[in-house]
């Protein structure tokens, strides 16, 4: 029978290999963090990604552009009134006066300026006119020819009236872009009279027409 004093030594080893045996796990679990999420994580790693992702974009809202910011785009002239009657020969007046203690590089710049500001709303406006009259047409021929395919009375009835639905709201939006562009192209005509009147003649300034083919007004 062996003593207690032989026991002792024998337990003291087996703690040592058992806390051995520990750090060396402990290592190998940060190695394989370190490395890479493991496949088992897979699904929650690209979970966290997506959220990651959605919170990225929400925190890059589109900017709302007040008339602060219109006014710094449209440069030294004045805006342009969309509502109200419209202030042409107050942009003339104001380009008048600028080009009497400025170069005359410095009028085309300025002139330039408020010009692309309003033309580029002006296209903008004439193109979603256009863009929404073709959908509209290819969506009620669509409708038409469903009717005239079909057997079920009611889904031509649906489909129909679904279409007409679309088409007026469009026809809303339609009726303002009209508004708009009118405006813009009436005030582009005085100022471009103003223009001559200063003897000043930009090859550039051209006003954009409704037509297909966008001819000079």
């Amino acid at each position: 029978m062996k003593s207690s004093g032989t026991k002792l030594p024998c337990l003291i080893a087996v703690a040592i290999l058992i806390a051995s045996a520990a750090v060396a796990q402990n290592q190998q679990t940060a190695a394989a963090t370190q490395d890479g999420p493991s496949p088992s994580d897979g699904g929650s790693s690209l979970a966290a990604a997506a959220r990651s992702a959605k919170a990225q974009k929400t925190s890059h809202a589109k900017k709302v552009f007040t008339d602060e910011d219109i006014d710094v785009k449209a440069g030294p002239l004045p805006r342009m009134k969309m509502d109200g009657a419209e202030n042409g020969d107050e942009i003339v007046a104001a380009i008048t006066s600028y080009k009497a203690t400025h170069t005359e590089e410095q009028t085309e710049a300025a002139v330039r300026t408020w010009y692309d500001r309003y033309d580029e709303m002006l296209v903008a406006a004439i193109e979603e006119n256009r863009g929404m009259a073709t959908v509209n047409s290819v969506n009620m021929s669509n409708a038409i020819e469903f009717c005239q395919q079909g057997q079920d009375y009611q889904q031509c009835q649906s489909r129909q009236m679904s279409e007409q639905r679309g088409s007026r709201s469009d026809q809303n939006q339609m009726m303002k872009n009209n508004v708009l562009v009118m405006r813009i192209q009436r005030v582009f005509m005085k100022v471009r009279s103003g223009l001559q009147m200063n003897n000043l003649h930009y090859s550039w300034y051209k006003i954009q027409n409704n037509a297909i083919n966008g001819d000079d007004l």
